[in-house]
């Protein structure tokens, strides 16, 4: 063990105070230390100690702290102090696992819980009112070699807990230059407990994952290890497009969010139900719907195509941005079609059913006809009005 002096910026108003109140052996560990260090801000606060829960409850509880057992079980509380959260554990050892699941026992020794963390980069503790930065297992040096490596033995940190694969994954996209060796070998050969992970987890670490900034790294270097196609129906990633269009969307100031990105990902893949892979009901639409008008853009027309889509889509740009970055549009083409329709008015389109009724046109022909004046109104690029509309219909 080592331990270092040095004052962190923890990004929390009232975490000393917190710390304070339980008096007891208490450091904060994780995410907030490993980002102070960093100098990045991390608003999750996370808080170990060697008193029970019940016992932690009970002394919040004399200064009018809300506690919620959010993780009772594994000895864990939620403590809500001036709208700011706190997760405080107790101090545990594993006794042994059986997948996810984690037999534990309560302890007093900050090392021992240190030592049942995932990575060295997580486990480092801290002690404010000292400014002491406890590091067990070389965390400082690996934060600052920017290297994401399991505590041990990565085989075995795997098997205890698969969901540690994608988990080294995520984190390495954020903390990592590259990936290390023997951790990303160790992924591999354990790929298949893959499946035996929740949707709901799965998805959840996606969902970080591909917002970071190496993403288009890290998600290339999960589909060559096959992982990837274990837990997305992703037969071939294309770090290409999924660069492009991101470097797109920044010359055009623009950001793209978590879904525009899984559209990338899944661009050019079989699609299953996104439900089934735990993607809310409005995400699986704004998925399939850009994925859909990617496959029925139609070069030769591409200037209706984007129109049509303009008038349709409030967020247009994100169908735009994925059609540059699959080359289906040339980026200046794309840019001059922004600039020029995002000062546009939308228009209403000035016929309906009751114009053609009017004019004795009924059944499947009342459909059919005002599909194709709508067409053609779009591509006078919006200028026809109603009477010179009817009077194509006449003139047919």
């Amino acid at each position: 063990m080592q331990i270092f002096e040095k004052e962190l910026v923890i990004s929390s108003k009232y975490y000393k105070e917190i710390l304070k109140i339980l008096k007891c052996q208490s450091r904060l560990i994780g995410g907030c230390v490993r980002d102070a260090m960093l100098g990045q801000s991390n608003i999750d606060i996370d808080i170990v100690t060697s008193l029970l829960p019940d016992q932690v409850t009970a002394i919040l509880a004399k200064y009018n702290i809300k506690v919620i057992p959010t993780g009772i079980k594994f000895g864990t509380v939620t403590a809500i102090f001036h709208d700011e959260k706190f997760e405080i554990t107790t101090l545990r050892k594993d006794i042994s696992f059986t997948g996810r699941h984690a037999e534990v026992k309560y302890g007093v020794d900050f090392a021992e819980d240190a030592a049942r963390r995932d990575f060295t980069i997580n486990a480092l503790s801290y002690c404010p009112f000292e400014h002491k930065i406890y590091d067990y297992f070389g965390g400082i040096a690996d934060l600052a070699e920017s290297k994401v490596k399991f505590i041990g033995d990565p085989h075995t940190r795997i098997k205890e807990d698969f969901l540690r694969i994608l988990r080294f994954f995520r984190f390495s996209a954020y903390y990592a230059k590259e990936l290390d060796s023997s951790s990303l070998r160790a992924c591999m050969n354990s790929r298949d407990g893959l499946k035996t992970l929740s949707k709901e987890r799965i998805k959840w670490e996606m969902d970080k994952l591909i917002i970071s900034k190496n993403a288009h790294y890290i998600l290339n270097e999960m589909s060559e290890a096959g992982i990837l196609p274990i837990i997305f129906p992703v037969k071939y990633f294309d770090q290409v497009s999924f660069m492009k269009s991101i470097d797109f969307a920044q010359r055009i100031n623009f950001i793209l969010d978590r879904t525009s990105l899984y559209v990338l990902l899944f661009y050019g893949s079989s699609q299953k139900n996104l439900i089934d892979l735990k993607f809310s009901n409005q995400e699986s639409v704004k998925i399939t719907s850009i994925l859909n008008f990617l496959d029925k853009v139609i070069p030769d027309n591409i200037n209706f195509c984007l129109k049509r889509i303009w008038l349709e889509q409030i967020d247009y740009i994100e169908y735009i941005v994925a059609l540059v970055g699959t080359n289906k549009i040339d980026p200046i083409k794309a840019i001059e079609f922004i600039e020029k329709y995002s000062k546009k008015l939308r228009e209403n389109f000035p016929i309906s059913g009751n114009h053609l009724l009017e004019l004795g046109i009924q059944g499947a022909r009342l459909g059919e006809i005002i599909k194709s004046l709508k067409n053609l109104w779009i591509e006078s690029d919006f200028i026809l009005d109603k009477d010179q509309l009817l009077e194509r219909i006449e003139k047919k």
